[in-house]
C-alpha cells in the first residue's frame, strides 16, 4: 500500500512541476470562442448543442425541449407495477 501513495506522491510532483498548458486561443475572447463553436456546429444539426450556443452569446438560459424518456429507474419501477398487476 505504501508503494501505491509512493507513486501517486511522484505523479502529482510531475504534474506540478511541469508549465501551465497555454491554448492557442488564450487571447481571444469568449464571444469570439462561442461564435467560431457556433459556426463550426451549424450544419451538424445538433439543435440542442446550437440553442445552447445562441443563448450563451445572448446571456440567457438555454430553452431545452427534451423528448420524454422511457427508460430508466422510472420505466423500470412502471414495468415492476405492470408486472405485480398481472399476477
Amino acid at each position: 500500500m505504501g508503494l501505491l501513495w509512493e507513486n501517486l506522491a511522484k505523479q502529482l510532483e510531475s504534474v506540478r512541476a511541469t508549465a501551465p498548458a497555454v491554448s492557442a486561443d488564450a487571447g481571444v475572447s469568449r464571444e469570439a470562442r462561442l461564435k467560431a463553436a457556433l459556426k463550426a456546429v451549424e450544419n451538424s444539426g445538433n439543435t440542442m448543442m446550437i440553442e445552447s450556443l445562441k443563448a450563451a452569446l445572448e446571456g440567457r438560459e438555454a430553452k431545452m425541449e427534451l423528448p420524454p424518456v422511457s427508460s430508466g429507474p422510472s420505466a423500470f419501477l412502471e414495468s415492476l407495477k405492470g408486472q405485480s398487476a398481472k399476477g
